[in-house]
């Protein structure tokens, strides 16, 4: 599902894609979609890993956004090998998933997001960021239902 939002919007030089990871099986399949994306455009491409530290604080946070960023290492890794062409930059920010990936694409071609492809409808096919993107993005929202 492509989501296109009616005002104008504005991309910066270089163009550049944002795909958003979770570690989840539906992630995989939007890094999929958004290297081919990058690689049809010759868009650079923003992999991001949003962390949001649970309610209770934990006073050593260097574990946690460690541990982000090697899931995050291993999900492109593989596929970035298949389109060397792109130039792919990688981030953990800390944040809620939707806000962080809405202002970090406000300016991108597109935002690629996986689905967990559940239900039969379109409300339950998508998962709570895929929803909050949907609404909140400027810029083409791209979601991705996990293959199978």
């Amino acid at each position: 599902m492509v989501v296109v939002p009616e005002p104008e919007h504005i991309t910066e030089e270089p163009a550049y894609f944002v795909v958003g990871v979770d570690g989840g099986e539906h992630s995989g399949a939007a890094v999929d979609v958004a290297f081919e994306e990058a690689a049809l455009r010759g868009a650079e491409l923003r992999a991001l890993l949003v962390w949001e530290p649970g309610p209770l604080r934990i006073f050593d946070e260097h574990e946690p956004q460690q541990e982000c960023r090697r899931l995050l290492s291993e999900i492109v890794a593989g596929r970035h090998a298949c389109y060397p062409e792109v130039d792919l930059r990688h981030e953990v920010l800390v944040g809620h998933p939707v806000q962080v990936l809405a202002d970090a694409s406000a300016h991108a071609l597109g935002l690629v997001v996986g689905t967990r492809g559940r239900g039969g409808f379109t409300g339950m096919l998508l998962g709570s960021v895929s929803q909050g993107v949907l609404h909140h993005a400027g810029c083409p929202v791209i979601a991705v239902p996990t293959r199978g």
